[in-house]
């Protein structure tokens, strides 16, 4: 979130359980909109494929925050 002050593009990557603590840390900031790249919980057990599967998945939701702004 600093690096969007500062006028850089930017997005929180999060997981499914943690969605409302980023929202509200957003809320918290001043910017209740402030885009996140939610991914499926956890990815602490996930094999190289499959992390690289949900990468994708965040890389996309990225692409569309930035893009968007």
């Amino acid at each position: 979130m600093e690096t969007e002050l500062l006028g850089v593009p930017s997005t929180v990557l999060t997981t499914k359980p943690f969605v409302s603590q980023a929202r509200t840390m957003s809320r918290m900031r001043g910017d209740s909109n402030y885009g996140l790249a939610i991914i499926d919980h956890p990815i602490v057990t996930l094999n190289d494929e499959e992390l690289m599967e949900r990468a994708r998945i965040a890389a996309d939701q990225v692409l569309r925050h930035v893009l968007d702004q």
